[in-house]
Formats: structure tokens, C-alpha cells, sequence
């Protein structure tokens, strides 16, 4: 059975039985939320108990991670890698709170898909539908994302 305790956000794991494999977004106390790295697919939400069943961790997507197993639980994370480029200000399109993802439109028109992952929770919990945004645009294994979407003031 797998072990959450090295799964975290950008783990690769691959399903047992169809051998499909799968990118790790986002791993909370009752489901994990998996993007697939077959094209035409849609992401998964996979409860907590059936995804350490039938999943196995296969390997990362960043490099330099340490070897050693255990290494998380001495204490201290590393900071996520902030997200860099230009920042761009939008509006909240659509929430979807049970499943931890929204839409954002940008002031150039363009649409773009965020996840509660790429931003506090507590941002997240407070955020609504029409709220102006500021975000960075990164591209993600099924394309562009908005990452550290952040509310801000509305202008005059």
C-alpha cells in the first residue's frame, strides 16, 4: 500500500492495473486530485483510501529532490518554487469549491484554470465569483495555469 507520507504535489504515480500514468496536483485528508500525462484524459479525484490502493509512486517531476526516504519527516519543507513572469490582473469567471478549482478571465480576454493548489487555502476559502484578481500564467501539463492567484483591489 502507498505511502502518503512521500506523496506530495508534482509526484508522478502510475495506476496498477492499467499501468496509466498520472501527475500528483494536489493531496488533502480524503481525496487526491491527479492530472494524467495521456492526452485526452481528464484529471482524477481519487479518494484517499482507493488511491493508496491502486496507485504506486513511480518517481518526480523536479530533479535534486533528496534520496533518502524519511528526509520530510525531520521537520522543515522546502518553500515551493514561486512561479515567475509578468502578472496579470482578472476576474473571478467560475468557482467549483467542492472540487478546489475556479476559472479566471484576464483583462485581455483570455480564460485560464487555477487550482486551490496554487494559492493559500485560506485565499482560496475567501475568494468569489467576480472578485479582481492578480495572477501569474505558467504552463502546466495540460496547459496554461494560473498560479499564486491572489485578490486585489478593484479599480475605480
Amino acid at each position: 500500500m502507498l505511502s502518503m507520507e512521500d506523496v506530495e504535489s508534482g509526484s508522478r504515480v502510475t495506476h496498477r492495473n492499467t499501468g496509466l500514468r498520472y501527475s500528483v496536483v494536489d493531496a488533502g485528508d480524503e481525496e487526491v486530485l491527479l492530472s494524467p500525462e495521456t492526452d485526452g484524459l481528464q484529471d482524477l479525484v481519487a479518494p484517499l483510501k482507493l488511491f493508496r490502493e491502486e496507485f504506486v509512486l513511480t518517481d518526480r517531476f523536479s530533479a535534486g529532490r533528496g534520496r533518502g526516504r524519511g528526509r520530510r519527516r525531520g521537520g522543515a519543507r522546502r518553500a515551493p518554487t514561486v512561479p515567475s513572469g509578468p502578472k496579470v490582473k482578472g476576474r473571478i469567471k467560475k468557482l467549483v469549491r467542492d472540487r478546489g478549482f475556479g476559472f479566471v478571465r484576464g483583462d485581455d480576454g483570455k480564460e485560464v484554470f487555477f487550482h486551490r493548489s496554487g494559492l493559500g487555502a485560506t485565499d482560496y476559502d475567501a475568494l468569489s465569483e467576480g472578485d479582481v484578481v492578480e495572477y501569474v500564467v505558467q504552463e502546466g501539463p495540460r496547459g496554461a495555469r494560473a498560479e499564486n492567484v491572489r485578490a486585489v483591489a478593484a479599480e475605480a
